[in-house]
């Protein structure tokens, strides 16, 4: 790459865009005509690689997890018809998606045998060292960053963890969300059906939302589901150790954009529209769907790094300079939006020189193929909605920190972000609760590919409008990251580098901070809610609300593990709501500690004021390892109440079951 100050000026004449695109090497389309071998043939590439191991004198092979860190990234494109007996590994950085615009009946992918179409099992099967709870059982602790959605099957196996969903899948026997005992640390499942049987395994956490289910079994401390019909368990039902909450009716539905084919082999996208009255069931059909010609979709291609016609990965020596392509790149996807175009972006990694700003109503930004989108390097987010822009999607992107060489970009209250839902100085920005926004399968990252561990940003994502749904978050300050050639792992037997923020040698502290953020998610806007919310590692408040009746389903967090007894002085939690706040509901919200280096003894969980309006269902605490402690579940309004977790107390503290209002009587 080479360095650039140019400035590429852009035609503003509205063009046409071509209703069949010409799709990089990096997205696959295939037929029902397709002979499965080749399909096979393909697709094996983007998998996960195999290792051989011995059991009783027999060769076995099993997935790994060597492309954790990749920068290649694919799409797998399915158009409608039967696939029979076509099973495929779907590994990082990959998307399956079927093309029909239904997920049942026939205008839908249907991978038809008892083993067809997408899986995910547990990685590192018999892998010597990492943390395996047995040698033969595997990790899914692991298996973040792929996709499937828009497909019927007979039976699926999903093993994940974070940022992997599962989406309008129409499942008529086993949706099997684990691999045995196999630790995971799930995950997202949505309109979707489980048609005999919904497991979700040995997962510390799931949410489950708009499913159709005929039985549930699983999950380890909280399992969370919102809109589902069938077999739902009871709300406040106990299993262990694990608590159900189940919110029946939720206020506002709206599901996640996706491209599909017509018959004569043109491309639509598919963008569901709002709805406040069939907010419950999976929505399979295309009847509620605002269906969009491809003529008014911008296609973006990212600049894939190719060495003899082959599809590598990005050098690392050249990741953080920006080139006179990306600044093209850049500029062409900003004159698509500013003609009030969609963009669907493809698989790659789009390093951005400005940020996209979308100022259009009803507009779209969608990824495939886990398109990643690096922020500019002045501190300005990688996708910023203009205020009062009601019903825009942002949808199914990566969202990555870069290192920081000017701060100009940042916001005016001098924070720094990667995505930005409306703007901090439009403080009268209530959005429209008839056409709301959303930001559906959204993972930042805060190191990770990036060798340089400097990258970082303020806030990872800050919603300022009103009237905004958050689907399936996961927002992540890296707690490992890729090691650089020939590095060895800091903490063995973890197969990374482990980030941290100080470093001691001789018995000198010294500051290095790695992959710094402070938070992952702020919410100022009013009547925002959350759906599957994951926040991890931030160095400050995992989670800040200050508008008005939002709330959120399902939460999951980390703490950091790398922070001093610093961070217990200054009183950082898991979940914060302002105390200016007079209403807010937050369900199944868990907090969880892994200290790895200093024994830090936090205060509370859950910070919350003591009002009637505040509600919270089924809050609890985790100890996970190391050392440390967190001393109470909740502070509501300086009450504190609930257990202390340790390394004495490692079972859930829970200080209700059920819902209560935080006022103190």
């Amino acid at each position: 790459k080479k360095k650039t100050q140019s400035i590429i000026k852009m035609t503003s004449a509205k063009t046409s865009e071509p209703l069949q695109p010409n799709w990089p090497m990096n997205v696959m389309v295939f037929k029902p005509t397709d002979a499965v071998k080749d399909i096979k043939k393909r697709i094996k590439p983007t998998e996960d690689p195999m290792q051989e191991f011995e059991v009783n004198g027999e060769t076995r092979t099993t997935h790994n997890t060597k492309h954790h860190f990749d920068t290649k990234h694919y799409a797998l494109l399915f158009e409608p018809g039967e696939y029979k007996d076509c099973q495929f590994e779907v590994g990082y950085y990959v998307q399956m998606a079927g093309l029909g615009k239904d997920a049942e009946g026939t205008n839908a992918v249907r991978f038809t045998g008892q083993k067809s179409g997408p899986y995910v099992e547990a990685l590192n099967k018999h892998m010597e060292g990492s943390t395996n709870q047995w040698k033969g059982c595997g990790l899914c602790l692991d298996s973040f960053w792929r996709s499937a959605e828009n497909f019927s099957s007979e039976n699926t196996q999903w093993a994940v963890s974070q940022a992997a969903p599962i989406r309008r899948a129409n499942v008529s026997g086993v949706l099997n969300c684990g691999d045995g005992a196999a630790y995971a640390s799930g995950g997202f499942v949505g309109n979707s059906r489980a048609g005999m049987h919904l497991d979700i395994g040995a997962n510390q956490q799931w949410f489950t939302r708009a499913t159709d289910m005929k039985r549930v079994t699983g999950g380890a401390w909280s399992t969370v589901f919102a809109g589902c019909t069938g077999d739902v368990p009871k709300n406040n039902s106990v299993a262990g150790e694990n608590v159900r909450v189940n919110e029946d009716t939720p206020d506002v539905r709206i599901e996640k954009p996706y491209i599909a084919i017509d018959a004569d082999g043109n491309y639509e996208l598919h963008v569901p529209k709002a709805t406040r009255e069939n907010t419950v069931g999976p929505h399979l059909d295309s009847s509620n769907n605002d269906v969009r010609s491809f003529s008014n979709v911008k296609v973006g291609k990212p600049n894939l790094p190719m060495v003899d016609d082959k599809y590598v990965n990005y050098d690392p020596k050249t990741y953080n300079i920006l080139t006179d392509v990306d600044e093209k790149i850049t500029n062409e996807l900003q004159q698509a939006l500013d003609e009030g175009k969609d963009l669907v972006l493809c698989p790659g990694v789009f390093f951005l020189t400005k940020s996209l700003v979308v100022k259009h109503v009803n507009q779209v930004i969608l990824g495939i193929g886990l398109a990643t989108l690096v922020a500019p390097q002045d501190g300005s987010p990688c996708v910023r909605v203009a205020a009062k822009t009601a019903g825009v999607r942002v949808a199914g992107l990566m969202l990555e920190a870069s290192i920081q060489q000017q701060t100009y970009g940042k916001g005016l209250d001098g924070k720094s972000c990667l995505l930005s839902f409306g703007e901090v100085d439009v403080t009268d920005d209530a959005g429209d609760a008839n056409n709301p926004g959303l930001i559906s399968d959204i993972f930042t990252r805060v190191g990770g590919a990036n060798l340089d561990r400097s990258v970082n940003t303020d806030i990872m994502v800050r919603v300022h409008s009103g009237h905004v749904v958050g689907d399936n978050l996961w927002l992540w300050r890296a707690d490992h990251v890729k090691l650089a050639e020939g590095e060895e792992p800091n903490a063995p037997p973890l197969l990374y580098h482990q980030v941290r923020i100080w470093e001691e040698k001789d018995g000198v502290k010294t500051r290095i901070d790695e992959c710094i953020t402070k938070n992952a998610l702020e919410v100022t806007g009013d009547d925002v809610k959350m759906y599957g919310l994951f926040c991890e590692h931030t160095t400050e408040h995992q989670c800040v609300w200050k508008g008005e009746r939002g709330s959120t389903t399902f939460f999951q967090c980390e703490l950091p593990y790398d922070v001093d007894i610093d961070y217990a002085h200054d009183q950082f939690t898991g979940y914060h709501v302002h105390e200016s706040v007079e209403k807010h509901t937050a369900r199944g919200v868990g907090v969880y500690t892994n200290f790895q280096c200093y024994d830090v003894d936090v205060q509370a969980g859950i910070q919350v004021p003591s009002k009637a309006g505040i509600i919270l269902h089924n809050p609890f605490t985790k100890f996970l390892d190391s050392k440390g402690s967190i001393q109470n579940v909740v502070n509501q309004g300086g009450a504190l109440v609930g257990g202390t977790c340790d390394d004495k107390n490692r079972s859930p503290q829970r200080p209700w079951t059920g819902e209560k209002r935080a006022v103190i009587e």
